[in-house]
């Protein structure tokens, strides 16, 4: 069976189901009725107690036979709900009109019973099928209606007055009468269906635009799932399935303190996190990563209407990250060794070891060092990078006099700055303790940023370091009145590989790695670096270090 004649077949049987909730209690008014008028002595006196309470038993009886069928019988098409659903309907009409003879007929108001079949008709079969409803019981009100003026069968008075018989066997009345009833069958029943049809149409065009996000959520590469404000999980995509390794059926439209979570251990690892972000390893042939985001999910009145979880399988990136970053330290220990061989080579011909070299020889050979200088921080560089990336650097903590730091690292950048006419200036506060740091990395962070402070600087500008307490942490400023960094690259500043587009101009070597490095290294000092500039008016670099580090030794992975 396909989907849509599935998705009529549910659609038939719920209307079915609201037609028999509500026959409970039209039925159950009826009986109320008339069992009162016999308590009361009023009306209805040919309409006797045993055919009202026969009439009662037999319509809840059918309710019954049909709820079961509806709700109980699996093999079901479309033709046997639809014939279960008119049979009904004429047990319906066939019922009213025994009420409406028993109750008086033309002056009976039971007609009116008619029209809850008829409006339920509209919302079962087309407007053909509403038609045939409606002209079935204008036959079956009419037919009676003349039976009894043909006197083809007794007329049965409600209150026993010559009124009623007087209109029953007055053919103007009658006609009228029926015609008014009748009209009135075919227009309701018109309108009815015109707003089932317009109630169907809409319906069909909400299920097809559910259907077609359906078929967009089942495709995404990244897992889906949507859980609503009653925490209930409402959809999951194949792909969350496959990630995660659970049947959908399993656990849509099942609350979440619901589910057996046994078996899908990492459902529960998702569904039980409320971070906007995390990151979940699990092992598996090979190292599986995932990446959980979550995020809101509102309506147009910005009201929270659930919350949907999108699983990342960032295994391969992960695996490709690893096999570069070993790539790059494999790389760079064997291209250190023999260009520090190179570089001890070339500094002994400078030195005149090995005899007495031309200006002109000199010149090269000082280039060829300057060069293999500068590949030697390039590698480095780039082996310090896949240190930090990968955590495996190891920071050892001494209490370090910040005076004593500065004056051991400082000389070269004064010899620099006073080649580049650069006022570099060091002031420190009074009284500043000692703070932990790991010295060796420590040095990486202020050679960098010196650097980059002298190297983008103009000449006869200014380098101003300040070594000042806030908070019971080691505040470090470090001004430079150089090129600035633009607004508009500022958050991409401490990525790798990174360098802005004044900054290229300026100095055209460099590789964009140092500040990586000096963020990661700043982070393992449990401390915080950020910086404020303006494109050409310089820039201030901040640190902040405890004094005290709480976490020694080895530093975990960021």
């Amino acid at each position: 069976m396909d989907y849509e004649n599935q998705s009529e077949i549910a659609r038939i049987i719920e209307a079915n189901k609201i037609i028999i909730f509500g026959r409970w209690f039209y039925v159950g008014a009826i009986g109320a009725t008339g069992l009162i008028s016999k308590i009361l002595g009023g009306p209805n006196a040919n309409f006797s107690p045993l055919i009202m309470a026969l009439m009662f038993i037999i319509s809840y009886g059918l309710n019954i036979i049909y709820l079961s069928y509806f709700k109980y019988y699996f093999k079901k098409t479309i033709a046997g709900v639809k014939m279960i659903s008119f049979l009904s309907m004429m047990v319906d009409t066939v019922i009213m009109t025994m009420i409406i003879y028993f109750a008086g007929g033309i002056i009976s108001i039971g007609f009116l019973y008619y029209l809850y079949s008829l409006i339920a008709s509209a919302f079962i079969y087309s407007f053909w099928g509403v038609t045939l409803i409606a002209t079935i019981n204008s036959i079956a009100y009419s037919g009676l209606i003349f039976l009894e003026y043909y006197k083809v069968i007794p007329y049965l008075s409600r209150y026993n007055i010559a009124f009623e018989s007087q209109l029953a066997f007055n053919i103007v009345p009658v006609i009228t009468n029926t015609f008014a009833v009748v009209t009135s069958f075919y227009i309701i029943g018109y309108f009815a269906g015109l707003i089932a049809k317009n109630l169907r149409k809409k319906e069909n065009e909400i299920a097809a635009e559910r259907d077609k996000e359906k078929a967009i959520l089942s495709d995404l590469s990244d897992g889906l799932i949507y859980i609503t404000n009653s925490n209930v999980i409402d959809m999951a995509n194949a792909r969350a399935e496959k990630l995660l390794v659970f049947k959908a059926k399993d656990v849509v439209g099942k609350k979440i303190k619901d589910l057996n979570f046994k078996k899908t251990p990492l459902l529960k690892e998702v569904l039980k996190s409320d971070n906007q972000l995390r990151e979940l390893n699990f092992s598996g042939a090979q190292d599986n990563f995932l990446k959980i985001y979550t995020v809101e999910v509102k309506n147009d009145d910005d009201k929270l209407i659930g919350t949907a979880k999108i699983i990342h399988d960032v295994s391969r990136e992960k695996y490709v990250d690893k096999m570069k970053s070993e790539f790059i330290t494999i790389a760079g220990h064997q291209l250190r060794t023999p260009l520090s061989a190179i570089k001890g080579a070339l500094s002994l011909f400078l030195s005149g070891d090995y005899g007495t070299i031309n200006r002109e020889q000199e010149t090269m050979i000082k280039q060829s060092y300057d060069y293999t200088e500068r590949l030697i921080k390039i590698v480095n560089d780039m082996l310090n990078v896949s240190s930090a990336e990968e955590g495996k650097f190891s920071y050892e903590f001494i209490k370090t006099n910040v005076n004593d730091f500065v004056e051991k690292n400082s000389a070269r950048f004064v010899d620099e700055a006073n080649n580049k006419k650069i006022s570099l200036l060091f002031n420190f506060a009074d009284g500043l303790p000692p703070v932990e740091l790991d010295q060796r990395k420590f040095r990486l962070v202020f050679n960098a940023l010196l650097e980059n402070a002298l190297v983008y600087n103009k000449e006869g500008g200014k380098v101003q370091v300040l070594f000042d307490r806030k908070d019971e942490k080691l505040l470090i400023t470090i001004h430079d009145t150089g090129i600035g960094i633009p607004k508009d690259v500022q958050e991409k500043i401490f990525t790798k590989f990174f360098r802005a587009d004044n900054a290229l101009k300026f100095f055209t070597e460099g590789n964009g790695l140092d500040l990586f490095v000096v963020k990661n290294i700043i982070d393992n000092h449990q401390g915080d670096i950020w910086f404020e500039s303006e494109d050409g008016k310089g820039t201030t670099f901040f640190i902040t270090i405890p004094f005290v580090q709480t976490k020694k030794g080895e530093i975990d992975k960021k």
